[in-house]
């Protein structure tokens, strides 16, 4: 997810020269396709002592970029998870360059909240498991039973309101709402829509956000599902447009359900221009067509049932007729 990206088109404002030569640097990296040894070198070196300096908006946007990079450097990546959880979660949640023995040296130094972050990750080490279930904390257990595919407990809970208490989703949800506060740049038009999507696509559950975008689109559950996909898809950008939502919003949006979609600066930009062109009230229209379309189709399928019901009725009573 590479928000210095966004910020450098969303946001040309100046702010310290820290934050300025922290993003530069980043976004530089994030744009080599296969960075060396040296280039890895090189942004640590000067990323490293900036960190002290730079921004909590630009440190986290640091955190989210090189959150899914393979070849990020270890002492960047392990200042930038050592930070606060609404900095580090993205490092937390994903980061390759994390091992079993750096997150449960994180666990220690920094507790709970780093914790909980970290059990939502892909868990097979043994040692990190154990470190996990030492809190004996109901959102680490639940994230722990959730991958593993254990009952989450005995008395189910609906999976939005078990997820909106979660303590973790609400460490996520006040990083979002920070990260969109820092500046006026890309707001959404319904602000409290757009968090709300976003904290729903990042739960890793499909179904999930299935059910919020349905909700907002006031579509059913099966034409949400045949619009979302399973890939970044033209039909689930206009319905983002529609609903308001920001060029920033609707890709932290696509970046939780389909994981890293513009994978470079030229891919990124070509996506927050044509966003940008997408006239909100002409993608309501398209939505309205879509209910249309729905309407008529549940319209067909009842009438095809009616007229089944009454076959059968008839069959029925000319048999009775007959006998």
């Amino acid at each position: 997810m590479k928000y210095p990206e966004f910020r450098a088109l969303e946001d040309r404002n100046g702010g310290s020269k820290a934050d300025d030569l922290l993003t530069a640097s980043i976004t530089a990296f994030c744009c080599v396709a296969r960075p060396a040894k040296s280039d890895a070198r090189q942004l640590e070196d000067l990323a490293v002592p900036l960190l002290a300096l730079a921004s909590p908006r630009v440190r986290r946007h640091a955190a989210a970029a090189l959150s899914e990079m393979p070849h990020a450097p270890k002492r960047l990546i392990l200042a930038l998870a050592a930070d606060d959880v609404d900095i580090s979660a993205p490092l937390l949640l994903r980061s390759p360059v994390l091992k079993p023995a750096d997150l449960i040296g994180l666990i220690q130094q920094k507790g709970i909240g780093h914790a909980r972050a970290i059990a939502r990750r892909q868990i097979e080490d043994a040692a990190l498991l154990q470190t996990l279930r030492h809190f004996h904390d109901p959102a680490i257990d639940r994230a722990l039973a959730l991958q593993t595919g254990l009952p989450v407990s005995q008395e189910e809970e609906p999976l939005d309101r078990v997820e909106t208490e979660s303590p973790r989703l609400r460490e996520t949800r006040e990083a979002l709402r920070a990260l969109m506060r820092d500046t006026d740049a890309g707001l959404s038009t319904d602000q409290a829509l757009a968090d709300h999507l976003i904290d729903a696509a990042l739960l890793d559950q499909t179904h999930f956000f299935r059910g919020e975008f349905a909700k907002a689109l006031d579509l059913d559950n099966e034409t949400a599902e045949r619009i979302i996909g399973h890939s970044l898809n033209a039909e689930l950008t206009i319905a983002l447009a529609s609903l308001g939502l920001s060029a920033e919003a609707a890709h932290l949006v696509l970046t939780g359900l389909f994981g890293l979609v513009h994978k470079d600066l030229h891919s990124l930009r070509l996506f927050v221009q044509s966003y940008r062109q997408i006239d909100q009230d002409k993608a309501q229209a398209t939505i309205n067509r879509w209910k249309t379309e729905e309407n008529s189709q549940k319209l067909r399928q009842k009438l095809r049932e009616m007229a089944a019901d009454f076959e059968r009725g008839g069959t029925g009573s000319s048999t009775r007729k007959v006998s």
